[in-house]
């Protein structure tokens, strides 16, 4: 049976950044597993429940247990690391490689390069996977970015510019990606992955799944998703295997 395999900094990242091809991933027979970085403790809460960092660590933990279910993976695992200081760690290569030889995955999925709206600790996290899928030998599983359009995260990268420096890195003209390697129609699982967004009530302002950022940003990430190759190139081995979980087919 073929594994997938997903790297996120927190909780919710897999739902709005590959939530869909994990569904259609795991509904095609696939076993998908999620590693996630940090509990998301120093995040905002809007649920009403306890607004300490281990009352939001908790709460994230359960969320994110949800929502791999939804989506059909496995329990996430956490590594612990503190939110919002990713950036400040090194040598946290071990962990991905661990995860890589333990589960032996066919396909690794990650942010890109510009952490979709500039996080240090998407970016942080995006260059621990790519230095240690570098590392692996030949035959290494390809390794795949979440690429969003140009513009699509511009609005929330200039609520959160205040965490990027000054001048701020990356740059404005940094985020988004164009032109993407493998693009994936998640039409057949849009409610799916609407539905493990909604799993993460704690960050939504209201409960509502569009309330986290900008106007617009959730509606357009519920029919396509959108991959670079670490590779650099289109794998046409890897276009085939996108296109048979697009199809429903167990690749």
């Amino acid at each position: 049976m073929p594994r997938l395999l997903a790297f996120i900094p927190h909780p919710d990242d897999e739902s709005y950044s590959f939530g869909g091809t994990i569904a259609l991933a795991a509904r095609a027979g696939w076993e998908c597993f999620v590693e996630c970085a940090s509990f998301g403790e120093r995040g905002k809460r809007h649920d009403g429940g306890d607004t300490t960092p281990n009352g939001v660590a908790e709460a994230r933990e359960a969320e994110l247990e949800a929502s791999c279910r939804l989506l059909g993976a496995g329990p996430p695992r956490f590594w612990g690391l503190p939110d919002g200081e990713l950036r400040s760690h090194r040598g946290e290569q071990h962990r991905i490689l661990a995860a890589i030889a333990r589960l032996q995955p066919d396909l690794l999925f990650a942010l890109g390069p510009d952490g979709a709206y500039g996080h240090p600790d998407h970016i942080a996290l995006h260059r621990w996977v790519s230095d240690a899928w570098a590392a692996l030998p030949a035959g290494r599983p390809p390794l795949l970015y979440a690429a969003f359009p140009p513009g699509l995260f511009l609005p929330q990268y200039e609520k959160c510019i205040g965490m990027m420096g000054d001048p701020p890195t990356p740059p404005p003209t940094a985020i988004g990606t164009a032109p993407w390697h493998y693009q994936v129609s998640i039409a057949a699982v849009r409610e799916t992955k609407l539905a493990s967004i909604r799993a993460h009530r704690s960050q939504l302002p209201g409960g509502n799944p569009e309330a986290l950022f900008p106007p617009g940003i959730v509606a357009a990430l519920l029919e396509e998703e959108w991959f670079t190759d670490a590779s650099g190139r289109t794998d046409p081995g890897v276009a085939a295997l996108i296109r048979s979980l697009a199809e429903g087919n167990c690749f």
